[in-house]
């Protein structure tokens, strides 16, 4: 009977054959897998009974973990585990790819001759969890053996950090990929590593003496089967291909101290050939002018630095499979950024924007709506404002509450809940008392009325201007008339009457037609405008002993003469000039007066209830639309006059210089005309929709503006009267007869309105692109209503 003792194990056995079939049985059918060929594969068994006898390859052992722990405690273990001395110099060779590419093979073929020194596995799971490290004597090389990318993990951030860590103590780094092309994974993981080197691990290894500020020599190792790699030509090389590809992805390579390229493609039947790859990595082991081999204590203590300095839990965030972006709003509050979660076109389904999640506080936007607590307390939410004016109040009095009492909060059920000066004293904030507060979200164009609320205030300005201005024009003429008749009554006997006086005496301007007030010269007696009667001087032989108004022919002849009659009128007593010097003396310190009073309280109010958007007055000295300059009848003349006579003489003196007088005349009185003549003053008024400072003339249209929050008839400038329409009532019939058009005609219809739709939009660019600009808006106006006839 044949003796089956399997304990001696120098003897031989009959059944010795078995375990070698029993391996094959177990071993997984790779035969017909071509892409597989020329990876051997090493039994986890096999690997694990590896003998060093013969020394000619040392078994690889882990040296970081998947939790990124160090498994060597000190450098004097990490020399003994290497089996090198402690003043030996090395490089150290890290390689990285994807799961599954290869990497432990390569390692194995390039440094220990095809010895299985790095495990590989059959199976699905990946064979290389953690860094695991083995030292290849002859070169001097420390070989890292690192988990591949895009593996099955739960710590994938934490895994990308083991990396870049292995990556920033390594001398050179080869990318390992088989793939027909280079994917992105490979620019984004080579890419994050040198921004990582850059700004947080070459700080870290000075610290440690490491005086080096560039980081590995990375080789792109690149095997395909079935596609050419990339090639270098004369124009290009293939690193420069490589650069180009980072640079287009937006990633920069400043921190590599070299890269390069080793491309090979390997028939799918047969082995790969490492050859090239090995001849690149000899000549980077050779090259010490960059970085020089350290000894192993150094490597040791800089993996320990950064292991110690970069480490903690990171969160993972769950990847979230379906694509929320395609098919969601685009739409993103402004003040917190969140993202609107209804489905895209909701607007148009009449359906608001709608964010789940609580939106934080800005003051820019003023996202707090005011509800009633009384109200909310008994379960309802009834939305209240802050505003200068109850809804009962009038225009006036609602403006003398406001400046009395302040602001107002009133609820539809329980009335005025708020005053913000109830009390002389003690007044609380609305917030610690009667509201309860409600962030909500800002979409862009929503919030009306939180923006209504911020404009009371200006409305009520607005409600009692326009009063104002109502009266305003119809007693003009009455008090134009009275004030005359009653200037006519205490006027010296020399003065000419105010009815008589239709000209200006010097300029012969039309007081009516120009709106320039009347002035009398205190030497002559005759009406001037201000612009020929601006000296001030004394006129003794008149009863005037200070400076008053004279035109500038009394003036050139009071300087000539002081005590001089000036003018042709009858002379006249000193009593007949008191009653005049009584009421002026009445008059300035009435109007002083009132300008304190009246007119200072006024613009600070007008100040305060400016809204955000309008061009603050300083910022717009003339019309948006038409470029004239605002001010007073009188301002503008003086100004126009003195522009005038400035490009008279430059272009005077340009006229002799070429000898052509009369084109320079010309163009002298075409340029003393760009100030443009209005009758009366030209006062400065604010579109409320594009905030743009205007003159009464490019602002005559009313409309609301609920986009600003102005729900009723407000002032609009031209421009926006014109691009409104086209922007509104357009789309809107388009829209609607679009759908008729398709319901009725199918394609045909489909067709038709897709292209007055085209035509809709052509004719609103333009008017936008008119209306910024600030001119042509006939054209605008035009555009507009061609647009509008297409479309009906």
């Amino acid at each position: 009977m044949i003796n089956l003792d399997t304990t001696n194990k120098n003897q031989s056995s009959i059944m010795q054959p078995l375990h070698y079939f029993q391996d094959e049985v177990l071993r997984p059918d790779v035969i017909n897998d071509a892409e597989f060929k020329s990876i051997p594969f090493i039994d986890t068994n096999e690997h694990d009974s590896i003998d060093n006898a013969n020394g000619t390859a040392a078994r690889a052992f882990l040296f970081l973990d998947a939790d990124e722990n160090l498994q060597i405690a000190t450098p004097e273990l990490f020399c003994k585990k290497l089996k090198c001395q402690e003043l030996d110099k090395i490089k150290v060779i890290s390689i990285f790819g994807n799961t599954g590419d290869g990497k432990s093979h390569t390692m194995n073929q390039v440094f220990f001759d095809g010895e299985p020194v790095f495990r590989t596995s059959p199976e699905q799971s990946s064979c290389t969890i953690g860094v695991y490290a083995a030292m290849q004597r002859e070169q001097g090389v420390l070989c890292l053996d690192t988990e591949g990318l895009l593996g099955t993990t739960a710590k994938s951030s934490k895994r990308m950090r083991m990396l870049l860590k292995i990556l920033a103590i390594s001398d050179i780094v080869v990318y390992r990929t088989r793939s027909e092309r280079l994917h992105s994974d490979m620019y984004e993981f080579l890419g994050t590593a040198s921004k990582a080197f850059c700004l947080h691990f070459t700080q870290a290894l000075q610290a440690m003496g490491n005086g080096s500020t560039l980081g590995p020599a990375v080789i792109i190792f690149h095997e395909t089967h079935y596609t050419k790699p990339l090639e270098s030509s004369v124009e290009e090389s293939a690193e420069d291909k490589l650069r180009n590809s980072f640079a287009l992805l937006n990633y920069e390579t400043n921190a590599f101290s070299s890269l390069r390229y080793v491309g090979i493609q390997t028939d799918a039947k047969k082995s790969t050939n490492f050859k090239k790859i090995s001849d690149a990595l000899r000549l980077e082991i050779e090259n010490t002018a960059v970085r020089s081999p350290r000894q192993p204590s150094v490597v040791f203590k800089a993996m320990k630095l950064l292991n110690q300095k970069f480490a903690g839990e990171i969160i993972e965030k769950a990847i979230n499979p379906f694509p929320e972006q395609y098919f969601t709003c685009g739409a993103h509050c402004e003040s917190c950024s969140r993202r609107c979660q209804r489905s895209m076109g909701h607007v148009s389904d009449g359906e608001s924007h709608f964010n789940t999640q609580p939106c934080n506080y800005q003051h820019q936007y003023e996202n707090k709506l005011y509800l009633c607590k009384a109200c909310y307390n008994n379960g309802k939410e009834i939305v209240v404002s802050v505003r200068a004016q109850s809804q009962t109040d009038t225009a006036w009095s609602g403006l003398a509450k406001y400046v009395w009492k302040g602001d107002v909060i009133e609820c539809p059920y329980c009335g005025e809940i708020y005053r913000a000066r109830q009390y002389w004293y003690g007044n609380k904030s609305p917030e610690a008392s009667v509201v309860h507060v409600q962030v909500v979200h800002v979409w862009k164009g929503g919030n009306a009325a939180l923006r209504a609320n911020a404009h009371s205030a200006q409305m009520v300005l607005d409600s009692v201007n326009s009063i104002s201005e109502a009266f305003t024009n119809i007693s003009a003429p009455w008090t134009k008339a009275i004030s005359g008749m009653l200037a006519d009554k205490v006027a010296p006997s020399y003065w000419r009457p105010n009815q008589e006086i239709i000209l200006c005496h010097a300029c012969k301007r039309n007081f009516e037609k120009t709106g320039m007030p009347k002035h009398h010269c205190r030497g002559c007696g005759e009406g001037f405008c201000h612009t020929c009667s601006q000296h001030r001087v004394p006129v003794p032989a008149r009863g005037w002993l200070q400076p008053v108004r004279v035109c500038n022919d009394c003036h050139q002849q009071l300087q000539r003469k002081s005590d001089t009659t000036p003018g042709s009128r009858p002379t006249n007593d000193e009593g007949d000039i008191l009653v005049r010097k009584y009421g002026e003396t009445i008059y300035n310190t009435i109007s002083s007066v009132a300008a304190v009073a009246i007119d200072y309280p006024r613009e600070m109010i007008k100040d305060s209830a400016r809204p955000a958007y309008w061009v603050p007055d300083a910022e717009s000295p003339s019309c948006y639309i038409c470029k004239s300059v605002f001010g007073r009848v009188e301002e503008l003349e003086l100004a126009k006059q003195a522009d005038g006579r400035s490009k008279h003489q430059h272009l005077g003196k340009h006229s002799k210089s070429n000898g052509s007088v009369g084109g320079a005349g010309a163009a002298a009185g075409s340029a003393a005309g760009s100030i443009a003549s209005t009758a009366g003053d030209c006062r400065r008024h604010h579109c409320r929709r594009c905030g743009q400072a205007v003159c009464s003339s490019c602002s005559k249209r009313r409309m609301p503006v609920p986009e600003r929050g102005w729900q009723t008839d407000v002032r609009i400038c031209d421009g926006c009267a014109c691009a409104v329409p086209s922007a509104t009532s357009n789309q809107g019939a388009s829209s609607i007869s679009s759908a008729i058009s398709d319901a009725i005609n199918g394609d045909a219809g489909t067709q038709s309105s897709e292209r007055r739709r085209s035509e809709s939009s052509n004719s609103n660019n333009n008017i936008s692109s008119d209306y910024r600009n600030g001119n042509a808006i006939a054209s605008a106006c035009n555009a507009s209503d061609d647009a509008k006839a297409k479309t009906e």
